[in-house]
């Protein structure tokens, strides 16, 4: 299964670092998106410059057990795309959203032992059902599954497109809070802080090629997912990108 082979991959480079590059945002969506999620109107964040970096590997935090809240989805796929997260090594998936996910959906994740529980509830809060997943380690990364038989992961080199210098294309852009701005973002009227425990995740859900990069494809807010920090060595990058040699470029439709 290609999906395997190329999370094979992505564990050799797991621990490997993530560009530092930013990605350009076209159009005003994702920036009027969370402007209007933000109190007095204006998300205080500049959704190109100021993207936080490394996004491509996360964990859950001490208690093992996070959030995640669906925002928005402004996509022609937005009863389609669907959302989760993926082991780095074994290949294994665990879906937070399906394509029938609305605004104020929210998952909760939790790791006991090595099985990941997701627990899912709907936007006024009523209980929706679980799933679990057995995971080989407590970091994963996020993956975008499209209608269009595209998985798109937090991982960038796993991708498949890329621009013309050869840098990898994300397909997720990640922005961080620091306590000085309230936000709504399950849109219930209610604000509240923005801090350094929550981190809103973006995506573009096509081929950067032939897509708007707009960013706004699926948004979500997630809450004790932390993001892990990037080590000091490189030596691992290249048997990764060795492995990911052979990896298709992602079908266009």
């Amino acid at each position: 299964m290609e999906f395997k082979r190329l999370v094979l991959a992505a564990g050799l480079i797991a621990f490997a670092g993530s560009a530092s590059a930013l990605t350009q945002i076209n159009g005003n969506s994702l920036q009027n998106g969370l402007n209007s999620a933000s109190q007095g109107g204006t998300f205080n964040q500049d959704v190109t410059t100021d993207q936080y970096s490394p996004s491509d590997v996360w964990t859950l935090d001490a208690v093992s057990a996070g959030n995640a809240l669906m925002m928005f989805e402004v996509a022609g796929f937005a009863t389609s795309n669907t959302l989760g997260i993926y082991d780095l090594y074994s290949g294994a998936t665990l879906e937070l959203f399906s394509g029938s996910a609305a605004t104020g959906d929210t998952a909760r994740l939790q790791q006991i032992g090595s099985t990941f529980k997701a627990t899912y509830f709907d936007e006024i809060g009523d209980y929706a059902g679980q799933n679990s997943s057995t995971f080989n380690s407590s970091n994963f990364g996020f993956y975008l599954t499209t209608p269009q038989n595209n998985t798109f992961y937090s991982q960038s080199a796993l991708n498949g497109d890329s621009d013309n210098n050869g840098v990898n294309d994300n397909h997720m852009v990640t922005y961080r809070g620091d306590g000085s701005l309230n936000m709504d973002p399950n849109g219930d009227g209610n604000f509240k802080s923005f801090t350094s425990n929550n981190f809103i995740l973006a995506w573009e859900d096509l081929v950067l090629s032939g897509s708007d990069r707009d960013y706004s494809d699926m948004v979500v807010m997630v809450e004790s997912f932390l993001p892990v920090p990037e080590p000091g060595t490189l030596a691992l990058l290249g048997l990764g990108l060795a492995g990911l040699g052979a990896a298709r470029r992602r079908q266009k439709a």
